[in-house]
């Protein structure tokens, strides 16, 4: 039974990026079609995935349980990085200002005139 991975998808449980993502590895053996796309033999699909067994089933519990978590979790790890990049900015900030005192205090120091002392010791 030949599949195209949009079929292959269905069966398995699995998106079409995945499938094809997995024959261009080499994971998964298919003989390209010529208008485009892949012929999978369904023998070939379940060496590598298991089927499932209600297929409209599987992608609403796929999409229902992993994605929400897994978004979530992405969610918490974007904000954190947005945090630690504002707190980098601020630390860059103070930095940014400390290193213009210094510069303002040498430069001030290098114009002054040399005082008495100074000149009679040679500095």
């Amino acid at each position: 039974m030949s599949l195209s991975a949009s079929q292959a998808a269905k069966k398995v449980g699995k998106s079409v990026p995945t499938i094809t993502r997995a024959i261009k590895k080499g994971k998964l053996s298919a003989e390209p079609r010529d208008g485009g796309g892949w012929i999978i033999e369904a023998s070939e699909l379940f060496r590598v995935w298991p089927a499932v067994s209600d297929e409209s089933g599987a992608t609403r519990t796929m999409l229902g349980s992993e994605t929400p978590s897994e978004t979530s979790a992405l969610e918490r790890e974007v904000e954190l990085l947005r945090e630690m990049l504002e707190e980098t900015r601020a630390d860059r900030d103070s930095w940014k200002d400390q290193a213009q005192k210094i510069t303002a205090l040498i430069e001030d120091q290098s114009t002054r005139k040399k005082g008495f002392w100074a000149r009679l010791v040679g500095g």
